[in-house]
């Protein structure tokens, strides 16, 4: 199950990279997308922790009701880190960019555990 998430968690961020970009600004720039990634990264290993005590103590394992689990706890950690990052002049800002970026990353990591998991069911 971990390398499972492990795989899904690379794969998320490499895709992330040219996904975020059309989310942020009016003209798409691949910098972006690494910039988005360079500070996702390491609140993957976080989401992958999270993901399998998610999967492990949920009594509902409906992929939907797992997705709003998943995104709820994302959400969570985007106004925690909002709110260490606090400035007053850009807290809207910041409290918006991150958390359309945690919905996007964890959108797409919980899309790829799933097809990752229907993958290895099926060999």
């Amino acid at each position: 199950m971990i390398k499972n998430k492990m795989s899904s968690a690379v794969i998320t961020l490499i895709v992330g990279i040219f996904i975020i970009p059309l989310f942020i600004a009016s003209t798409y720039s691949i910098s972006y997308g690494i910039y988005g990634t360079a500070f996702t990264a390491p609140a993957m290993l976080i989401a992958v922790v999270i993901s399998v005590m998610i999967e492990k103590y949920s009594k509902n394992k409906n992929a939907i009701f797992m997705y709003a689990k998943h995104l709820l706890c994302a959400l969570i950690f985007s106004l925690i880190f909002s709110l260490v990052n606090f400035n007053i002049n850009t807290f809207k800002d910041t409290i918006y960019l991150v958390s359309l970026i945690g919905s996007i990353y964890i959108t797409l990591f919980v899309i790829f555990d799933y097809l990752l998991r229907r993958l290895h069911k099926s060999r």
